[in-house]
């Protein structure tokens, strides 16, 4: 079961992975990110494979190239390999079209000499001094597919020709015949491992610009050391330790906090290392979850003809029946039952607090505004309360944002009610002087 769209993949993860350079590199890339791998194996197949880039990042450091000739290139092999773009094979021939006119002997002289220095540049650049050796067994079939079709070209000889502006028709037919050699299939197979290569390639850049680090995965335990949220400025880096004794976490604490942007900093540690991608942790030690159900922003459900509250009972159901299947399961509940009555909520809760901590193998991290909670719940469940940091300074709320154990009953609605002004504003209108034509009565 995977359950993230609150994580925004798309539009939080992605930009801060994405360094690619065309459109295609970047779907590869949104793949990688949205397509967990199904085994712990597979993984650290992933690690392996960025372990390996960066082990080699002095020849990837700088991998670039023209996007707008990468394009061309790109249609010019497509047309060819196709047989729409007809290539001429006779020598003679092609010298009397280029003799013939001086137009068509520039546009297709520029067509084969930009296709092939691109293809130069990432044979000589990249993809020859790469050692596929480094790479685990799954990934070197891309690596090869690509040097094996670059090989096919005499790239180097051709190259040195076009330094010496010694192109001409003769190179320009011995290049058709070599494509006329590709089958189309074959084409196709090479952008796919190309993309996918740099798709790699931007997400190892991602993980040494941001200071990522690779999770370890453990049969138990699940703890996070100095993690915190890329996307916060400035951000406040807590620890946590969760295990099979304490396997539920309740978060406390009032408003502004900081409960949700913790839970989603854990969501999103947990969820880049089911990925195969480095953590933003100093250490990040976790089981392999079968299960990842992350419940940030449910909402009404229009098109289903359900409410908030029974998106909660839906989604809540789903995480309880992925561990009564057996597996790791990890689920977040950004305060909980809070589209139902007060009363409802604090029953509920309890009720599903003590049932997820049944299940050894899941995790489950759960914020709640309910502060009565704390004496309806056993010790099992309280030794996993955590609150975050908040103290009043002349009556005004400071936030540290740090986490610590412990239950917050701090309250500050009713003071932030006030200092904004609600209370004088909203007082009923009969205590206010009234204005007759303009004027107080």
């Amino acid at each position: 079961m995977l359950q993230v769209k609150d994580l925004r993949v798309e539009v939080e993860l992605l930009p801060l992975f994405n360094h690619t350079h065309t459109y295609e590199a970047e779907q590869a890339l949104l793949g990688l990110l949205q397509k967990l791998p199904p085994t712990l194996a597979e993984v650290l197949e992933r690690q392996a494979v960025l372990r390996a880039m960066l082990a080699q990042w002095s020849i990837l450091a700088d991998f670039s190239y023209s996007r707008l000739q990468l394009q061309e290139a790109r249609e010019f092999l497509q047309q060819a390999v196709s047989g729409r773009l007809p290539l001429e094979t006779n020598q003679v021939k092609m010298a009397g079209k280029l003799l013939l006119s001086e137009e068509a002997r520039y546009q297709s002289r520029a067509r084969y000499v930009q296709c092939l220095l691109l293809l130069r540049r990432l044979e000589q650049q990249y993809f020859n001094r790469l050692d596929a050796a480094q790479f685990p067994a799954g990934f070197k079939p891309y690596l090869l597919r690509i040097a094996h079709f670059l090989e096919r070209f005499s790239l180097a000889d051709t190259a040195q020709v076009i330094a010496e502006d010694a192109f001409s028709a003769r190179h320009m037919v011995r290049f058709a015949r070599q494509l006329l050699g590709v089958k189309p299939e074959e084409l196709t197979a090479f952008w796919e491992a190309f993309y996918l290569v740099e798709a790699y390639w931007s997400a190892a850049k991602g993980l040494l610009t941001l200071g990522l680090v690779f999770p370890e995965f453990q049969e138990t335990g699940l703890e996070l050391v100095g993690f915190y949220h890329p996307l916060v400025k400035a951000p406040v880096k807590n620890t946590l330790h969760l295990n099979s004794t304490t396997n539920v976490l309740v978060l406390t604490g009032p408003n502004m906090s900081g409960k949700s942007t913790l839970l989603r900093a854990v969501s999103l540690c947990v969820y880049l290392a089911q990925a195969g991608l480095g953590v933003p942790a100093a250490v990040c030690r976790l089981p392999f979850f079968t299960s990842v159900a992350v419940a940030l922003n449910l909402s009404d459900n229009l098109a289903g003809g359900y409410s908030h509250f029974m998106a909660e009972i839906n989604n809540l159901k789903a995480v309880v029946q992925a561990a009564q299947a057996g597996g790791w399961v990890f689920a977040v509940f950004d305060e909980l039952f809070r589209g139902t009555n007060a009363d409802d909520a604090l029953e509920i809760t309890a009720t599903t607090l003590q049932g997820l901590a049944a299940y050894p193998e899941s995790y489950s991290l759960v914020s709640t505004h309910l502060l009565e909670l704390e004496s309806q719940l056993p010790a099992r469940v309280l030794g996993g309360a955590y609150c975050i940091e908040c103290v009043l300074q002349e009556g005004v709320p400071v936030f540290s944002y740090r986490l610590q154990k412990g239950w917050s009953t701090l309250r500050i609605g009713r003071i932030m009610f006030e200092q904004a002004g609600l209370h004088r504003l909203l007082r009923p209108h009969s205590l206010r002087p009234l204005e007759v034509g303009g004027h107080s009565a």
